[in-house]
Formats: structure tokens, C-alpha cells, sequence
């Protein structure tokens, strides 16, 4: 009888070691709430990415704002900086790779997205 490891295997989070050779591509299968308040991408792989803001604010932008609309996304995962406490620091930063779904607030309200009235 064989037996599927990875079940006995504890979870795996990616970290910028496990992209520095190469990107990666996921789908996103779920989200969950993690700890410090960041919610966590669990891939149809396994693996596990914490969000950063700098990489939900790509999220939202390609995506839109709910949680159900990143699920079954495609997303590339790379070695980027980050600035933190004033330096620096390699992290796993995302690409979407599933083409943008998210529509602009003002397109959804039938109104043009620029304001071109003059203040005075």
C-alpha cells in the first residue's frame, strides 16, 4: 500500500530561498486568516504564502477586493526587496499571471474614472 507523504509532512511555507533560482507559478486553492493579522495563500501545491501588504495591494489591483475572487488564480511567484525598519530584505513577491478580473469602482457606477472639474 503506498501512502501520500506530504500528508504526514508539516506545512510548507515559502520563503525567498524557494524562489531564488527561479519563479514560481501557483494557483491559489483557499485563503485563511494567519498569524499577525495577515491572511495567508494556500496553494492547489500545498505550499503556503503569507501576504505582505505590498504583495495584497498587487493582489486587490489585478483581482478585485474579496477574498473569493483570488481563489483558482494563477499567480507568478518571485525574489524581489522589500524595504523594512529602513532596509532592504529579499521576499516572495507576487505577478498575477490569470489576466485582471477586477472592474473599476467608477466603470461599475457608469461614471468616468477622472474628476475634470478645476478647484477655484
Amino acid at each position: 500500500m503506498a501512502y501520500d507523504l506530504k500528508k504526514y509532512s508539516g506545512e510548507h511555507f515559502l520563503k525567498p530561498d524557494d524562489v531564488r533560482d527561479e519563479p514560481l507559478q501557483q494557483r491559489i486553492a483557499g485563503l485563511r486568516e494567519g498569524k499577525f493579522g495577515k491572511l495567508e495563500a494556500i496553494f492547489e501545491s500545498g505550499d503556503i504564502l503569507s501576504i505582505n501588504a505590498t504583495n495584497m495591494n498587487i493582489l486587490v489591483r489585478a483581482y478585485g477586493e474579496s477574498s473569493d475572487d483570488l481563489v483558482g488564480k494563477d499567480i507568478e511567484l518571485y525574489l524581489g526587496k522589500i524595504k523594512y525598519a529602513g532596509t532592504d530584505n529579499d521576499a516572495v513577491l507576487v505577478r498575477p499571471i490569470t489576466p485582471p478580473t477586477r472592474k473599476a469602482k467608477s466603470s461599475e457606477q457608469g461614471k468616468p474614472d477622472y474628476d475634470d472639474t478645476v478647484p477655484f
